[in-house]
């Protein structure tokens, strides 16, 4: 799709950090309407560049779809779904905010020794081709099993553990989980498509800078919920 060299498209996720980066954008110039309603909402020149902007939110895990393929320009998404789309963008700025492990948890009381004694390790997730790549990389036999709701899989008796961001350690412990591991981290960045940078240097390379001066503070980092008796 070819747009006018007078705007870009930037494609928000639809997550709980989507009003941290509304703020982080308004910080830095954007005058930004309710993102509440649907379809592109045009920002003018908010970084005096001569180019606008058409903002949108999406679901999280289709922004990398949409820049990998140029419908959006910038994107902001996390890196476990980068990783899970194998999206092929660039990831020139890591935001302060939205930074979340990836962890193994299970019932109270199992350990990842009972977990890995087992011929094959049945585990939840959301992000079954991560979570796939992890385990067997280690050599480990595992069965995949993809849901949204992984708690919910692993209480009904659909998997053994489950695999996810930690994002709320009081709402894991609160629904009888552990952590038994810390298997990567969650960072949120912003996204390019590979082509776009060279005939929006100016644009891009103002923005960045802007995201940078304006970064607000990085939140206290998640305590991870170890099971003690582990």
């Amino acid at each position: 799709m070819i747009m006018g060299m007078d705007s870009l498209r930037l494609a928000l996720p639809d997550s709980a950090e989507l009003g941290a980066i509304c703020d982080h954008l308004r910080a830095c110039g954007f005058r930004l309407p309710d993102l509440e309603l649907p379809g592109l909402h045009r920002v003018e020149d908010p970084l005096g560049t001569g180019t606008h902007f058409d903002v949108f939110k999406l679901s999280p895990a289709d922004v990398g779809t949409y820049v990998e393929h140029g419908i959006a320009q910038l994107g902001v998404i996390s890196t476990d779904l980068i990783r899970e789309a194998d999206s092929q963008v660039w990831r020139p700025f890591t935001f302060s905010y939205g930074h979340y492990p990836l962890v193994l948890a299970a019932p109270q009381g199992l350990t990842l020794d009972h977990l890995s004694s087992r011929p094959i390790m049945r585990l939840a997730t959301s992000l079954p081709e991560l979570t796939r790549s992890l385990f067997t990389a280690r050599g480990m036999s595992i069965e995949v099993v993809p849901v949204e709701d992984s708690p919910t899989a692993c209480l009904l008796g659909l998997a053994d553990g489950y695999v996810d961001r930690l994002t709320d350690p009081g709402q894991l412990t609160a629904q009888g989980f552990r952590v038994l591991e810390v298997i990567g981290q969650a960072h949120l960045k912003l996204t390019l498509n590979r082509t776009c940078y060279s005939s929006r240097r100016s644009t891009i390379s103002e923005l960045i800078h802007r995201l940078y001066t304006c970064q607000p503070p990085e939140p206290d980092p998640i305590t991870i919920p170890f099971d003690v008796d582990d």
